[in-house]
């Protein structure tokens, strides 16, 4: 299963650089989010597709539909969380069931 990396191009060349299977960078603009919107869907639909990252802000530009699999799993940018540290917490809490101490 590969893992897939949909952001910014900052965000993208980082996760390329890390070993991400496959990476796909988005602007800021009408067209870039219809485009990122269309991107999401294909994926989706791919059977090879484990799990999608995608960062906060373009998720929130898109919308994300419910989906059980792939995992769709939203994370942080170069600017930081849209959610605060203590919502991330706790996500992870509800979703692995380990408590992120410090």
């Amino acid at each position: 299963m590969k893992i897939v990396l949909m952001g910014d191009r900052d965000t993208a060349l980082g996760f390329k650089l890390a070993g991400v299977h496959e990476v796909y960078a988005f602007e800021e603009t009408a067209l870039e989010t219809d485009r990122a919107r269309n991107k999401l869907k294909e994926l989706i639909e791919r059977e090879d597709v484990g799990i999608i990252l995608i960062t906060e802000r373009l998720a929130d530009r898109i919308g994300l539909p419910e989906v059980t699999f792939p995992i769709i799993l939203q994370i942080p940018d170069k600017f930081g969380s849209l959610f605060g540290e203590e919502q991330i917490k706790e996500i992870v809490r509800r979703a692995i069931g380990v408590e992120i101490k410090r």
